[in-house]
């Protein structure tokens, strides 16, 4: 496949808009339609049809677009470390974590990496453990910062930075728990709310109620634990959150922790690294200033 078609083929999988992608490619829209005509016609097959905000992927073009977004992310990532110094004073880190890794950690570390070498970029993708695992894996991400439990990370580097609890949250409308401590099996009296499953969180609530021999159908399940805070502020229900999530509105006096009577273990927040992906000397000085400070915790 000619190099300049998959590159063009990215950006209109990018925007599902020719016009949008023609403008970050600094093209013409015609040009741009052109090239997705003579790939079409190079595979044999639509890539795209119409809508009335752009374009959207047949079935063929969706396949193409999981190969192509990779390997051109992957080529994106190599000329931007090429073309850039490889001292520790430019180059872009590439991270993948989860929002209670952000929050809990890495937003304060980056902070004071800047700090030393403020021409180092970050680019930063959010998901849960396993999705940002399979980035690392993938090449897409240098560092991986993921929240325990995950799957096994077979021949991965991993290092716990620190540990962390979760807590139960409620809203004013439940004030009277303020003063209690309630049981896991109280807990069916109230609604609940707490991540969807498959996200680490969730797993990890469900083993607890499990080994407990207690069930635990939450009433909302979103897919973002900043969402559970808000939804607790407007009296949804009960949320089951990372303590750091919930620190500013429990300071402001807009939820509460509910006290268990049976808390939750503690959990970890680990850096995954591949041995068998060379790191830029930037992202080495990144993890030599966290094991620096695993150190004199």
């Amino acid at each position: 496949m000619n190099y300049e078609y998959c590159k063009i083929f990215y950006y209109v999988g990018k925007h599902k808009n020719i016009t949008k992608a023609a403008a970050e490619l600094y093209s013409s829209q015609p040009a741009v339609s052109r090239a997705i005509q003579s790939l079409e016609q190079e595979l044999g097959c639509r890539l795209f049809v119409r809508n009335k905000s752009g374009v959207e992927f047949t079935h063929e073009g969706k396949i193409l677009f999981e190969y192509a977004s990779l390997a051109y992310t992957q080529l994106l990532k190599a000329e931007d470390e090429v073309s850039r110094s490889v001292s520790t004073d430019g180059g872009t880190i590439y991270i993948g974590a989860t929002i209670t890794a952000l929050y809990g950690y890495l937003f304060d570390i980056l902070n004071d990496f800047r700090e030393v070498h403020p021409k180092v970029k970050f680019k930063i993708t959010t998901g849960s453990s396993d999705k940002t695992i399979e980035k690392l894996k993938n090449g897409i991400v240098d560092l991986s910062f993921v929240t325990t439990p995950f799957k096994n990370t077979n021949h991965f580097s991993t290092i716990k930075i620190t540990e962390f609890n979760d807590i139960l949250i409620a809203g004013k409308r439940y004030s009277e728990l303020k003063d209690a401590t309630l049981p896991l099996e109280g807990l069916s009296e109230y609604p609940l709310i707490c991540l969807e499953e498959g996200m680490q969180l969730r797993e990890f609530i469900d083993d607890m109620f499990a080994e407990n021999n207690l069930p635990f159908t939450p009433e909302i399940e979103p897919d973002n634990a900043n969402l559970i805070v808000e939804m607790v502020r407007h009296n949804f229900g009960l949320g089951f959150v990372p303590q750091s999530l919930a620190e500013e509105a429990i300071g402001r006096g807009e939820i509460f922790k509910v006290n268990l009577e049976k808390e939750l273990p503690p959990r970890h927040i680990c850096l995954i690294t591949d041995p068998y992906h060379p790191l830029t000397n930037a992202s080495r000085e990144l993890v030599r200033m966290i094991n620096s400070r695993i150190k004199k915790q």
